[in-house]
């Protein structure tokens, strides 16, 4: 098939061989400035929590010793730090130091500062109940949670806060040399942390957030969408409050290994993975959590694949402000 070109003969082509005309510059390629996203990544494992029960998940541990070598699998498996909680006889939720070092002791004796203890100060009927822990683990544990807000699961209040008792909880955190982790479940937790640490002086920077929302009532992700709406609109928050702020962002409820690569892709410093905040390892799916090790080896391998490599408890201390 013919066709008359001669109308065009003065238009130039798309594809011109001068670097002058149509191709742009190969330095302007190069020179595209790099994502503000930290090399390592994080990962601090959650084995067992409060709320979970072997009825939700036939695979959670309770006992003492099952908790202790779930951690020891983790950090074999990549996991720099450790969140811990301890069940009684009973399999009930306690703050027992007795066995806290039953779990501790022998993490701390095998690997000594290659690991990061964080505790976790809440449940007790007194500020000196819950806090109590920290007192007897100072030194050992660094970091741990604080609540800003009244946390609902199920219809059940689980942790019932309000000023007077985040600021006693922070100070005598502060005053024992632990960071204080400052857990958010919904947006409007920022507020809360604002005005009751920040703005009155009393929390020292860095800051360190954890972002909690995916379980049922925390925050709202109900799905991808929301999920992908929420967590930057969160970090942005996070950001204009302090652009040098450490965020880590939880495995919760049916987001689990999702929201943790958002986190990495948003440039969350790391994340919270295990049994504690989640029954399933896929949002699509309904299977439960095999291991605390299982969550831990993807959300490495993850990592990885984008490019981040696994962060130490060291990495962890520069990001939360430890010396």
């Amino acid at each position: 098939m013919k066709y008359d070109f001669s109308k065009y003969v003065d238009v130039p082509g798309p594809y011109l061989s001068d670097p002058a005309g149509f191709f742009v510059p190969k330095k302007a390629w190069v020179e595209q400035r790099k994502w503000d996203i930290p090399d390592v990544f994080v990962v601090k494992v959650a084995p067992v929590g409060a709320f979970i029960t072997v009825e939700d998940n036939p695979n959670q541990k309770l006992k003492n010793e099952e908790i202790r070598d779930e951690v020891l699998e983790c950090i074999e498996a990549g996991a720099c730090a450790f969140h811990v909680h301890v069940r009684d006889e009973k399999g009930d939720h306690c703050l027992d130091v007795k066995h806290y070092h039953d779990v501790i002791d022998p993490i701390k004796e095998k690997y000594g500062d290659q690991v990061l203890v964080c505790g976790c100060p809440e449940g007790g009927k007194t500020i000196e109940e819950s806090t109590y822990p920290l007192v007897e683990f100072r030194g050992t544990m660094e970091t741990a949670p604080i609540t800003v807000t009244t946390v609902n699961l199920t219809g059940e209040v689980l942790a019932c806060t309000n000023a007077q008792m985040v600021r006693a909880h922070v100070e005598i955190m502060q005053d024992v040399g632990c960071i204080p982790e400052i857990v958010l479940h919904n947006v409007g937790d920022i507020s809360l942390a604002r005005r009751w640490l920040i703005d009155t002086g009393l929390l020292k920077k860095p800051y360190s957030f954890r972002i909690a929302m995916g379980n049922p009532g925390w925050g709202y992700i109900e799905d991808q969408f929301s999920m992908i709406e929420l967590l930057p609109f969160v970090f942005k928050e996070l950001k204009k409050i302090d652009p040098d702020c450490a965020i880590m962002v939880d495995m919760a409820g049916r987001a689990s290994l999702h929201i943790v690569t958002l986190a990495m892709l948003l440039g969350a410093y790391g994340a919270r993975v295990g049994m504690e905040d989640s029954l399933y390892t896929y949002p699509h799916k309904d299977e439960k959590i095999s291991s605390n090790r299982l969550v831990v080896e993807k959300t490495v391998e993850i990592a990885e694949a984008l490019g981040r490599k696994r962060g130490t408890a060291d990495d962890y201390r520069r990001f939360i402000g430890i010396k």
